[in-house]
């Protein structure tokens, strides 16, 4: 099959087919006389794979560890490294609900002081909005902020 085909088999750009070749999530495809990428069964099933782990929300990086094990048909090699991968993306969830909870409390508490009738600031002193409840750290590290959540389709 060809890439358009996979693509389309499995739901992603082509772009994103030939970004995991480059990655080495993928083998290197093979080529027809006219330079178009062939797949096989086995590169289809390898691709739903890494779609699958994706979706749990495993970085690449770990998804490229174990993707040859993936290949094998079996999962008794890889359940062990499997488990410690989603152990450790469980506990990365956890610490992220558990800042995403500190971030609600803080909102909450600056919507509640947005509904009170506000005092007239200091002169000179500019918008004082945010100033309460204060907090010397930011409650969510700048990392937390920028990292997007695995897109789900509907």
């Amino acid at each position: 099959m060809r890439i358009g085909d996979l693509a389309r088999a499995c739901d992603v750009n082509p772009k994103t087919i030939r970004y995991y070749e480059a990655f080495g999530l993928l083998p290197k495809a093979a080529r027809a006389p006219s330079g178009h990428r062939i797949y096989s069964e086995r590169d289809l099933r390898r691709l739903q794979f890494i779609r699958r782990a994706k979706q749990i929300g495993l970085p690449l990086a770990s998804i490229r560890q174990i993707t040859t094990y993936a290949d094998t048909g079996s999962c008794q090699h890889l359940r062990p490294r499997l488990k410690e991968l989603i152990a450790a993306q469980l506990s990365e969830i956890e610490a992220r609900m558990k800042d995403l909870q500190a971030l609600r409390r803080e909102l909450q508490g600056h919507h509640a002081a947005l509904c009170r009738p506000a005092a007239p600031p200091p002169t000179g002193v500019g918008c004082s909005c945010l100033d309460e409840p204060s907090r010397k750290s930011p409650v969510l590290p700048v990392a937390a902020l920028v990292r997007r959540p695995p897109r789900r389709k509907s």
